[in-house]
């Protein structure tokens, strides 16, 4: 059966159309705005931060803003005392964890495992950002 020249215009109007509407979703989803954390990419950063919110802000005066900088200074070295005295407890849990998943593995298994681990610590150590 011929088809006319009607349904032909049908047709290649729905294709075009439908072709629009996959090229306009296409291009909503790719373009669709990503979340940007405006987070501080360091301590010093964040204190600069701080300060200044206190400044602005608060209405802190510079006395008071040397009063905050000697409590952000103490607070830091409680954090950092607490880190101290936990990094024992927290390297224990890793070895057992570490003692637990070779034990599961066969011996080539454990030389693979032990290679992912340095090569896991190395790209660690490179993304640690500086305090």
């Amino acid at each position: 059966m011929p088809r006319t020249r009607i349904s032909i215009a049908i047709y290649l109007f729905l294709v075009f159309a439908s072709g629009i509407t996959v090229g306009l979703v296409s291009y909503r989803l790719y373009a669709a705005n990503t979340a940007s954390a405006n987070s501080p990419k360091s301590m010093t950063e964040y204190r600069k931060r701080y300060l200044d919110g206190m400044r602005t802000k608060v209405g802190a005066s510079e006395a008071q803003i040397a009063a905050i900088t000697r409590e952000l200074d103490e607070t830091k070295r409680k954090y950092d005392a607490l880190a101290a005295e936990e990094q024992p407890l927290h390297d224990k849990i890793q070895q057992d964890h570490i003692n637990e998943i070779k034990a599961l593995l066969n011996d080539q298994q454990k030389v693979a495992y032990d290679n992912w681990r340095a090569e896991r610590e190395r790209a660690k150590q490179q993304a640690k950002p500086s305090r």
